[in-house]
């Protein structure tokens, strides 16, 4: 197995040209307090208290820190759910307020209920309750009634029909189905492996693909790459391709035969368009491409 050395620098200076810089500031607030749901009276409590209670000053320098954390990724531009691990913490600080002056046990059963009251209607928002169809209907309204975006724009600034985390759940049983089906056409699976581009394509078919027994992929995206294998013995004749975006050159330069077997078709689903290839018939030693593939990423690492 071959062991790529991670290049901490250059991962985040791409993160940071395709991602953070569609990160909205306005937009990072309003998911502190969108995130927690119902749990934003306690976060918002916990953080006043800590902040003006006499009796916690010691806790002082805590509150002080959550903050910071909050407005530091605000002004780099982080993503809204970079700041979650704070929430346990000013939710346990919310709780400790509000039993302090919630005494009679009735308070505190109004107190509970009007939270649940509040978190119902917002329940589609972190439970995917509905199939998608109620999802899009849901988000639809909502943004409707509330007059801004409510979280349906994917981490490239592109809008969609579903938040990320939710399209993100599509397409993956019908992208192993036609890498299946594709499989299913090569003569000699010895000399054959499937190959993804990203690691939700490689995962899709690493689980969902056991039952229609397919091998485990192989990929170079982020800890995928830790498991690349040195060479193929047999050398390979033939390769399943998953890509968002048609082969490359180098691709085409390598195989005689490339075959579009099939594509997501939901067009819903965050890999929307993503493609199965068939490459056949490699014109070159594909052990010999390999070995130049494998020395140029530990050039570009």
């Amino acid at each position: 197995m071959i062991h790529l050395v991670f290049n901490g620098n250059l991962e985040f200076s791409e993160l940071a040209e395709t991602q953070l810089v569609y990160v909205d500031r306005k937009s990072f607030l309003i998911d502190q307090l969108l995130s927690p749901g119902a749990g934003s009276f306690l976060t918002i409590a916990g953080i006043i208290y800590l902040l003006l209670s006499g009796n916690q000053r010691k806790f002082r320098f805590l509150a002080l820190v959550v903050i910071a954390v909050v407005v530091s990724l605000m002004l780099m531009k982080g993503k809204s759910y970079y700041t979650q691990g704070i929430f346990p913490f000013l939710i346990s600080a919310g709780a400790v307020f509000y039993e302090s002056v919630l005494k009679k046990w009735y308070t505190r059963l109004i107190f509970v209920s009007f939270l649940l009251l509040v978190t119902y209607p917002l329940i589609p928002y972190g439970l995917p309750v509905y199939k998608a169809e109620g999802l899009i209907k849901y988000f639809d309204m909502a943004e409707a009634k509330n007059g801004f975006d409510v979280g349906r724009t994917f981490e490239d600034g592109s809008k969609h029909s579903l938040p990320q985390d939710y399209a993100d759940m599509l397409g993956w049983e019908e992208l192993t189905r036609i890498a299946a089906r594709a499989w299913e056409m090569i003569p000699d699976k010895q000399s054959a492996f499937i190959y993804c581009e990203n690691y939700g394509q490689t995962g899709a078919i690493t689980i969902i693909g056991k039952k229609y027994g397919l091998p485990e992929p192989i990929s170079f995206h982020e800890s995928f790459r830790y498991w690349i294998p040195e060479a193929f013995n047999p050398d390979i004749t033939s390769v399943v391709y998953i890509n968002n975006d048609p082969p490359g050159e180098d691709v085409k330069g390598l195989f005689a035969n490339i075959l579009k077997v099939g594509s997501i078709s939901d067009p819903d689903a965050r890999e929307y368009g993503t493609a199965v290839y068939l490459c056949t018939d490699p014109v070159i030693s594909f052990n010999s491409f390999w070995k130049k593939r494998l020395i140029q990423l530990e050039s570009e690492n």
